[in-house]
């Protein structure tokens, strides 16, 4: 994933913290005559799907960086710096840049838009075990009612600083739990398309959201299934937001099922919605068939085993 070097400047503030004494369990350091007294609040902060960095800027400012993941595929960031108040624990910001950033699959930057630049706003340090922060955005007020808690000055991240919300799991039975879900089933083991047996590789789950990976010889297919909470795109958890020549709709055991591709009548993505829940099946072609889909025989196989 492509560095900003921004971001890679506050990762290795964070290390330097780390060992200038911030305890593991997030309890304040003793000051240093002379410090800059945001020294004692740098690190790594986490709530939900959001995280924050903070950091020193220069002798007496303080720097912090927001990244918000929306999906595997997508996240916003926030940037700022303003002046730290050690006696009110308030940091206090008037240049803030959000981003908005889709990255490919194999991590690189697909696409990043500039929301805003200008952007005012406090963040408030609360002393405890563990230590906290709650952000003030005056722009949009997207954290209103968060709190953040300290999660250590390096903790598990991947190399754009944020953390990953998947986590693999062995079942999907493991998947459902993790993820929230009364359940998540999939025919592992259970079904034949043409493209072979459908067997699966690998399980992971995030919070409102389960996830199989089926490979074949020459394809990998996605299947999720997830809740209404989550921040995606109501009715379409995929995380493929490319444009397809053909969209569709067809009835696979009585559901409005919606497909998407660039050959009529094979679906590289299907999406459809039960209750409260809603589910995808995505593929692609691993051998230079980046068109590759569906035929509707293939998806009634799979649809009648997804729960």
């Amino acid at each position: 994933m492509k560095k900003n070097a921004r971001i890679l400047a506050l990762m290795m503030a964070l290390v330097m913290t780390f060992a200038m004494g911030l305890s593991a369990c997030g309890k304040k350091a003793a000051p240093d005559e002379g410090q800059n007294p945001i020294m004692n609040y740098v690190g790594y902060y986490v709530c939900d799907r959001a995280n924050v960095f903070i950091s020193a800027d220069g002798e007496e400012g303080a720097s912090a960086i927001v990244t918000w993941s929306s999906s595997a595929w997508e996240n916003s960031t926030w940037m700022m710096s303003g002046t730290f108040d050690p006696e009110t624990l308030q940091f206090e910001y008037h240049d803030c840049v959000k981003t908005d950033y889709k990255y490919k699959d194999d991590g690189d930057v697909e696409s990043q838009e500039e929301v805003y630049t200008g952007g005012h706003g406090f963040m408030f340090f609360k002393e405890g075990d563990p230590l906290s922060l709650t952000w003030q955005d005056d722009q949009e007020k997207v954290a209103e009612d968060m709190v953040f808690e300290y999660a250590g000055a390096n903790p598990e991240n991947n190399e754009a600083g944020m953390a990953n919300p998947w986590s693999d799991v062995d079942s999907a039975e493991a998947a459902a739990e993790g993820a929230g879900l009364d359940t998540f089933m999939v025919p592992d083991g259970e079904a034949e398309i043409s493209l072979g047996e459908v067997k699966v590789t690998q399980y992971r789950c995030m919070k409102g959201m389960a996830e199989a990976v089926v490979e074949f010889p020459a394809v990998e297919m996605t299947i999720r299934k997830g809740d209404k909470s989550g921040e995606m795109a109501e009715g379409d958890i995929s995380g493929d937001y490319s444009e397809y020549k053909y969209d569709w709709t067809q009835n696979i055991k009585g559901l409005e099922v919606k497909c998407f591709g660039n050959r009529d009548g094979e679906a590289t993505k299907t999406i459809w919605s039960v209750d409260d829940m809603d589910y995808s099946i995505t593929v692609q072609g691993l051998g230079g068939d980046e068109d590759y889909g569906l035929p509707a025989d293939d998806l009634n196989s799979l649809i009648n085993g997804i729960q």
